[in-house]
Parts: C-alpha cells; sequence; structure tokens
C-alpha cells in the first residue's frame, strides 16, 4: 500500500459533592513554585531537544504532543492541571461550581469569571469576547479542529461584560471542565472564525509567558520573556529554544555535551545511559501515555478509503486482529527493550480516577494461529497467508528518530511472521504521519494499516475517549475532525461514552468508563503495548521544573530558573 497525498437521568443533589466539586482559586500562597519564586535568579535561556518537529503551533487544528508542548508557553486556557490533577484557574478567575454560583442548579448553564486586567501580548484586553470567539472557531466546520467532543452540547455563548462568559447547554456535559483548554485572540483574526490558512497558526500570539520570536523549520523555534505576562516578576527565564534533532539519540548526546539543558520525553530504555550522566536529573513517573499499535479498519486505499462500511480487506475482521494481539509478546517487548522499567499495558486509560483495571492480553501464538485458520486464512509458499487472492501482508508505521520504536518494529514484525503475517516497516517525520486532516495526513485519512505510536489522556478523560472512540469522531470530508482512526463503529462503546458525559453520578461514570474501555479493548482497534513513564531529563542548573503527567513538559515554564 502506498502513502499519498502527504504534503439522564441525574439526582442533582449530587453534583455539588461530585463533579462539579473543584480546588480552590490559586493564590500566590499556592501557586506552583511560589515558595522559591523570590530566589530565583532571573535571565539565561534554556535550551530544549525535540527529537519531532511541530506541523503548526496552534493546539485547535493539530495532535502532535510538541505542538501543545511549544505553545504552551505563548496560549493558555480557562483552567489547567496541576499533578494531582485537580484543576485551578488560569484565564479563568475561579472553577466554576454549585458552591461559587459558577454551575446552576442543573448543571446546564457554566458560567465562567474571567481574571481582570490580563492582555494578550500586543498589550490588547483578554475579554470574555475572546472566550466565546473561541466557541465559534471551534464550531466553525471551515476548520479542521482535531476535537469539538462536548461542544455541539453547548446552546450559545454569552457575554454579559467583559469578565463573564455565560455557556448555556442543551444537555448535561460532566466533562465541561476541559473546554476551552486553549483561548485565542478575536482581534488578532478579525473576528474571523475561519482560522485553518491564517499565519497565526505558526506565529501565535497568547496571554502566556512566553512570546513567539522565531521558526527556522529543522533547525529551532523560539520564544522570549512576555514583558506584559500577568504575574509579575515571571516568567524568570528570557526565553526558550526549542532545539530539533534529528533523533532521540542525538539529544541525548547533545544532552551530554552541554549544548542543551532539558531534553524532551525520554523512554525506558535510555534510563541507564541518562542516569550516569552526573550533571542530569530525571525523575520518573507513572504517566497516563500509553503506546499503541492503531489497526486501521476501514477500506486503506480506493474511492471509500477511510469508510467504516468498507471493512479492510486484512484487518476488517475482529478474528485477525485478535490473533495478532495474541501474537505480540508483550513482555518481552518491556524486559528485552525497556529494561523492565515499564509495564505491559491493558487498558488506553491506566491511571487516574476513571482508570479500570483490565485484564492484560495473553501471549499465545497458537492461539492466533487457530484464530486466521478459522478466518480462512492460510499459509502461502512463503509461510505468509493468503485469502482470496488477498496476502496478509500491511505497513506498519511509526515515528523516525525514535531507536526504541524501529527495536519494537522489528520485533513485533518477527512475531507477526510466525503467526503468517507480513508487516512492512515504512516510517515517517511526526509531521507527515501525526498530521491532521488538512495536512492530508495517512491516520486522518484512513491510507494506513497500522500504526504505532504514544497517546495520554487528561484526568477528566470525557473529551480525549469521546474523540479517540466514538463512531461520531471518524474524521471525514465533511467533518474535517475526530480522532477515531481504528475507525471502528460500536453502538455499546458509543452508549457508554454517552452516559459518562452525561451524568454527574461519579459511580455512574466510573462504571460507564469501564465498560467503554473494556468495549475498546473487545474491538482491538487499539492494541496496547506498554504504559511508559513520565520522562524528561534536566540539567541540575535548570531549576523550578516539575513533572505533570496530566500536563506537558512546559507547563509551568514561567516558575525555570537558570541557577550557574
Amino acid at each position: 500500500m502506498i502513502f499519498h497525498h502527504w504534503p439522564q437521568s441525574v439526582v442533582l443533589v449530587s453534583i455539588a459533592a461530585l463533579l462539579l466539586s473543584c480546588a480552590p482559586p490559586l493564590t500566590p500562597a499556592t501557586s506552583p513554585g511560589a515558595a522559591e519564586a523570590p530566589q530565583a535568579r532571573r535571565g539565561g535561556v534554556a535550551r530544549i531537544a525535540l527529537w519531532q518537529e511541530p506541523l503548526i503551533l496552534n493546539p485547535l487544528l493539530g495532535t502532535q504532543t510538541v505542538n501543545a508542548l511549544v505553545s504552551r508557553t505563548i496560549l493558555d486556557g480557562l483552567l489547567e492541571n496541576l499533578p494531582d490533577g485537580s484543576y485551578v484557574p488560569k484565564l479563568a478567575a475561579e472553577v466554576p461550581s454549585l458552591e461559587n454560583g459558577g454551575v446552576s442548579s442543573d448543571g446546564l448553564t457554566v458560567t465562567w469569571k474571567l481574571r481582570g486586567g490580563v492582555v494578550w501580548s500586543d498589550r490588547q484586553p483578554f475579554t470574555s469576547r475572546d472566550v466565546a470567539f473561541t466557541y465559534n472557531v471551534i464550531m466553525n466546520t471551515a476548520n479542521p479542529i482535531t476535537t469539538r467532543t462536548g461542544y455541539p452540547d453547548i446552546e450559545s455563548v454569552s457575554t454579559p461584560d467583559d469578565t463573564t462568559a455565560l455557556v448555556k447547554y442543551r444537555t448535561l456535559y460532566a466533562g465541561f471542565k476541559s473546554h476551552f483548554n486553549w483561548v485565542l485572540p478575536e482581534h488578532v483574526f478579525g473576528a474571523d472564525t475561519a482560522i485553518d490558512e491564517k499565519n497565526f497558526n505558526q506565529a501565535p500570539l497568547g496571554t502566556g509567558p512566553f512570546v513567539f520570536k522565531s521558526w527556522a523549520p529543522g533547525d529551532a523555534i523560539a520564544v522570549e520573556r512576555n514583558p506584559h505576562y500577568r504575574e509579575p516578576g515571571k516568567p524568570h527565564l528570557d526565553g526558550l529554544v526549542f532545539r530539533i534533532v534529528p533523533a532521540r539519540d542525538v539529544a541525548i548526546l547533545w544532552l551530554k555535551t552541554g549544548d542543551i539543558d532539558v531534553l524532551w520525553s525520554l523512554v525506558e530504555s535510555n534510563l541507564p545511559e541518562v542516569e550516569a550522566i552526573p550533571d542530569v536529573i530525571v525523575n520518573p513517573a507513572p504517566s497516563t501515555r500509553v503506546e499503541r499499535l492503531i489497526l486501521n479498519t476501514s477500506c486503506p486505499s480506493g474511492p471509500r478509503q477511510g469508510d467504516p462500511g468498507c471493512p479492510h480487506p486484512v484487518l476488517g475482521d475482529i478474528r485477525v486482529r485478535q490473533a495478532i494481539e495474541l501474537a505480540i509478546d508483550k513482555k518481552a517487548i518491556v524486559d528485552e527493550l525497556l529494561y523492565g522499567r515499564a509495564s505491559v499495558a491493558t487498558s488506553v486509560l491506566p491511571v487516574g480516577p476513571y482508570a479500570a483495571a483490565l485484564s492484560p492480553s495473553a501471549y499465545d501464538p497458537v492461539r492466533a494461529s487457530q484464530l486466521l485458520e478459522e478466518a480462512g486464512w492460510r499459509a502461502g509458499a512463503d509461510s505468509i497467508r493468503m485469502k482470496e487472492g488477498v496476502r496478509a501482508s500491511l505497513t506498519y508505521s511509526t515515528t523516525t528518530g525514535d531507536s526504541l520504536r524501529d527495536q519494537t518494529q522489528q520485533l513485533v514484525q518477527a512475531q507477526l511472521r510466525g503467526a503468517g503475517i507480513e508487516l512492512r516497516i515504512e516510517n515517517f517525520p511526526s509531521p507527515i504521519l501525526l498530521g491532521s486532516w488538512q495536512d492530508n495526513a495517512p491516520r486522518a485519512r484512513g491510507n494506513f494499516d497500522i500504526v504505532m505510536y504514544t497517546s495520554s489522556i487528561a484526568s477528566e478523560p470525557q473529551a480525549a475517549l469521546y474523540n479517540h472512540f466514538h463512531s461520531s469522531a471518524v474524521p471525514t470530508e465533511r467533518t474535517r475532525s475526530g480522532q477515531n482512526y481504528h475507525r471502528i463503529v460500536d453502538p455499546e462503546l458509543d452508549r457508554a461514552l454517552d452516559v459518562a458525559g452525561s451524568t454527574v453520578d461519579e459511580a455512574a461514570r466510573r462504571g460507564a468508563y469501564k465498560a467503554a474501555l473494556e468495549r475498546v479493548d473487545a474491538g482491538k482497534g487499539h492494541i496496547v503495548l506498554y504504559s511508559r513513564l513520565d520522562l524528561d531529563a534536566f540539567k541540575t542548573h535548570v531549576k523550578g521544573h516539575a513533572p505533570n503527567i496530566w500536563s506537558s513538559l512546559t507547563w509551568n515554564a514561567a516558575e525555570w530558573s537558570i541557577e550557574k
């Protein structure tokens, strides 16, 4: 196969004690890093190595982790997650709840009170009109928004004054705190909500601690201190430089030689080498990130490419997908390639308040062969199976620049060949493989067989789970949105996700998510391999950083300083 076209029933009294309870607003005494802020040295530039390069710098339009990582230094949302998973105000003045009047008794109206006196980096005031504009951008179908989950449930967004945004929902949406996690400046777009082709996507303007400075493709992205940032004295650094490196191994070399100060996203196999560097700190922590295979169940080419109603000639049969998982020795991947520092994954949601304990898959190549025989796939002359003239030969792709993924591919390739399935490895740079619909990315367009990468989920999982697994989230030319790339349509899974998003009964939500996770596992559109640790490396002279599995590396970059 050729990759082409690159370039409710609700008990209302439970609301207060359950979903809508929230953490208090941040104050100087409780802000992350506040205790050391007076002693933090001002000045200096931290150099961060990225072994993937963003395609754009607008997380509303792009799915890459590095997109959000860089954009987080420039753009803000109404709320943010602290490391414990709680929500605290960012551009909002408080987290809406029943107690503070931010949520109506029926849960259908959310009043967002916004911080006053906040300005965009060009000194224009941030107001509620920016929130309303962001909603209109998200709902404009001309934009290839990565996720609209829950936004169609909104009836209206009104702005009674500059510091109040009134969001009225048609139906209760339990994950409302994850809405408006990025807010765009209305004045920059001239109120034009069709933003797909705007220069902003390569050079954003925000309210964050840093402002965009430059982007030399293939080399570096630079941001510098926002002189109009709302927190006096912050950020401490003069700027950040995100250096683009061709591979993680190169970044580790640069870390040793002192050419970078921070290295994003190590893997467990790197730990022995990196932990041996005397002036480097790595604090491994369990994370939400799961390395997985995404299996395309739809036609990978032709006039019905990506159509769930047109089954993939090999992967459309669930027995084949089941056989693929049974033929993979996940523990061997963890033990041989990851030094036993990771864990075999059992679910796409490994941690958090709604994680469900699922049984690990078996490694059973005999049963895998039985399933393939039952499905009519017979061994050919070269031992690769055939059925009705179709060869069990599949492309297997991941991002370039990652030796662990290269090694994982080779191991999986050998294991599946033993089952009579041929995997042809074809890897691509992150912007190509993981781009969005407007980028003609194969994942979004359905022009692939198997891709491998890591995904993570926020502490409020509704938006992510719905966007990855609900049948309405299959990307199409009409929607140009959604991340149901495996293209499985499962009414039971849809119902479970619908229930989870429309009730505030925590027991009901946990039950619904458990049912949803079980259906995801049963469909085998995502085959989870291993649960990753949160692994970023810092030179010891970089101070103020803190791990946050619910956000990105740069979530508190305003607190960083260089002390040397």
